[in-house]
């Protein structure tokens, strides 16, 4: 029976009357079809990449193999743990100085990024993930701010089998253990995942302890589906090796640099997130609704005194709802999403790891709204899709120090219209041929906006970055073959990147730049037993800055990738070879860094030991000894642009299912 029109006009008016907002989706075909909710509609004119897992074959060993095999995308810093992962999309993210910026990532339909774009994975379950869809198109027009792209990721609701406990043991003192318990009863899902993980570092002063908690709870009804998340994360300690200079790595590529031990540079973070997902199919349409809230605790050492020990409480939450339905030939979507971040700041002297004078205390606020409508005209031999988005943010700080003692309150709003116009035309069967033309716009975010290198307060000078582009693209999909051939242009004004002076990042607007490229991704299935995927980037990201032209550092223009998949009975095997091309490390492209190759080698089998399965895997990471590094620090001071990544390391695992 459906849920009556007073019902839903009744809910739909909460959401109005407490936000004035819009979050978005994509268009329709029948071609590819998009699993993942907040992507949930089947066929966009857009650039779209997935990867799926299934439960059985060989989990990737963090969110960086588990994301890694897309064209067009970059991520790097998987082994410093107090800098966090670091990813690009056609170069939005590059200058990162810790975290993600530039894109949205989403987890099982909530929302893992911040209303200013700023974005952690340490706390995503990777060994869970079912499936990621990668949108590389600009996106704001449905996703708002810091949108160069979109990283949506989908877990398992429930496994096979009812218990796993897994144990693991590597290189450089690297130890996890993890347990699952599962449970499906048909409408009901059940999934519980607790680990922890710890390692020495292949670096000195790079150690780390973490431990999360996972829970997901999905139920079905009649006509609703509703999925409840909870996720905790607690990293007692993650010590920052920090960059060295050429002279230090060809000295000895594992020290770290002396000033972060002398200052005991490190994190430590505790943070908690839960979300309710509700679908549900309505006379008015199909609504996707979902309400979420994150606390984040963070304490940060600095390898300086002054304002080197950073204390951070971060609260986050928001709502989003969405209708779409259809009639005949059209199909149409609106929405609604409110989002706000409250920061309390404070800064201490760091007296060589200790805590001293509080030289900063600010509360920083960032609320977010904004409003979409999309349409789609579809036919059996083309599609024709538009849409438009208008945002609101309203940004301010309260400076609790000031000059003199002289309290500060800050205020700003921002707003932004971001239409976007596709096509899609079907060229023969199972193949199509599609463009997109979009807006997308980056805010500052409030850490970016609080490095003010003129003294406490925010950063005026700095301002959003906008950009326009073009996708132009070519998709078929078989039973044993599947490809996507794109080539894409992105016109940007006021980027953002990051300079550091005497270990403190801060930011600027170096001017207009330009992104354009061609992107191949490809999967072959060679039988039954082998499978080989692919994926190639060949692009520039240029920029102009006064009498200044150059390359965009931090990301390389080329990159290729391949993985081999064996699978026979019980037995899987895993090969992937990756090149990546030089790149630059400061914006006056000065410094190159060489190109690299890397490549992986996994193995895992099961055994039946009376009533238990038992499972062994091994893996060697960097299976050729390359030397190459695993973070670059943009622009950074003296010089440090390089943290050296391990040699050749190996992990053992055994796992018990029951």
């Amino acid at each position: 029976m459906r849920t009556s029109k007073l019902a839903v006009l009744l809910f739909t008016s909460m959401f109005f009357l407490n936000a004035s907002a819009f979050k978005s989706d994509t268009l329709s075909l029948d071609q590819i079809l998009l699993k993942t909710p907040l992507i949930n509609q089947n066929n966009p004119a857009l650039t779209v990449s997935e990867i799926s897992y299934n439960e059985y074959e060989i989990r990737p060993v963090n969110f960086q193999d588990a994301i890694d095999f897309s064209s067009g995308l970059w991520i790097t810093n998987s082994e410093n743990q107090a800098q966090d992962n670091r990813m690009a999309i056609r170069g939005f993210g590059a200058r990162s100085a810790f975290g993600i910026r530039g894109l949205k990532i989403i987890l099982d339909g909530i929302p893992l990024t911040t209303p200013d774009g700023q974005s952690q994975v340490d706390n995503i379950p990777f060994q869970l993930i079912e499936r990621v869809e990668i949108m590389k198109s600009l996106s704001s027009t449905r996703y708002g701010n810091a949108s160069g792209g979109i990283v949506s990721i989908n877990t398992f609701s429930s496994l096979t089998n009812k218990y796993i406990m897994e144990f693991g043991y590597g290189s450089y003192g690297y130890k996890k253990i993890n347990g699952a318990y599962s449970k499906n009863s048909g409408k009901v899902s059940t999934i519980l995942n607790i680990s922890q993980a710890e390692s020495d570092g292949y670096r000195d002063h790079s150690s780390y302890l973490n431990k999360s908690l996972f829970f997901k709870h999905v139920r079905k009804f009649q006509n609703m589906n509703l999925k409840f998340n909870l996720l905790y994360f607690d990293s007692p300690y993650a010590f920052d090796p920090g960059g060295l200079n050429i002279e230090a790595v060809e000295e000895n590529r594992s020290q770290a640099r002396d000033r972060n031990v002398l200052y005991r540079s490190k994190e430590s973070i505790k943070q908690i997130q839960t979300g309710v997902v509700l679908d549900w199919d309505t006379e008015l349409g199909l609504v996707n609704s979902n309400l979420y809230y994150s606390n984040r605790d963070f304490i940060g050492l600095l390898p300086f005194t002054n304002g080197g020990y950073v204390e951070l409480n971060r609260d986050f939450s928001g709502a989003e709802i969405s209708i779409k339905d259809k009639s005949q030939n059209f199909e149409w979507m609106v929405g609604t999403s409110i989002q706000d971040q409250k920061d309390i700041r404070k800064r201490y002297e760091n007296n060589e790891g200790e805590k001293g004078v509080k030289v900063m205390d600010q509360i920083e606020s960032f609320k977010s709204y904004g409003a979409f409508v999309l349409g789609s005209f579809n036919k059996p031999k083309y599609s024709i899709q538009a849409g438009l988005r208008y945002d609101r943010h309203e940004i301010s700080l309260d400076d609790n120090i000031g000059i003199d003692q002289q309290y500060i309150d800050y205020s700003k709003s921002l707003n932004a219209l971001s239409p976007n116009l596709g096509l899609i035309f079907r060229a023969s069967n199972k193949g199509e041929i599609y463009i997109n033309y979009g807006h997308a716009y980056e805010t500052p975010s409030l850490s970016e906006l609080s490095a003010n290198p003129n003294g406490t307060g925010f950063n005026e000078e700095l301002s959003p970055m906008i950009s326009k582009g073009v996708d132009v693209g070519f998709r078929k999909s078989l039973k044993d073959v599947s490809y996507n051939v794109v080539a894409f242009y992105i016109d940007t004004e006021d980027e953002i990147v990051s300079y550091e002076v005497w270990g403190m990042n801060y930011y600027r607007n170096l001017g207009a730049s330009k992104r354009y490229g061609i992107e191949l991704e490809g999967s072959y299935r060679l039988n039954k037993r082998n499978t080989l995927n692919t994926s190639y980037t060949q692009a520039n990201y240029e920029f102009t800055n006064q009498l200044i032209n150059g390359q965009l550092p931090g990301v390389p223009k080329s990159n290729f990738s391949i993985e081999w998949i064996f699978t026979k009975d019980t037995f899987y095997a895993k090969l992937d070879l990756k090149y990546a091309h030089s790149l630059f490390a400061d914006d006056m492209n000065q410094f190159k860094v060489p190109s690299f190759f890397l490549s992986n080698l996994a193995l895992k089998n099961t055994y039946r030991i009376k009533d238990l399965d038992i499972t062994a895997g091994f893996q060697i990471r960097n299976l050729f000894d390359e030397k190459y590094y695993d973070n670059i620090r943009l622009n950074a001071f003296g010089n440090r642009f390089y943290e050296s990544a391990s040699l050749r390391s190996y992990i053992f695992s055994v796992s018990t299912n029951f």
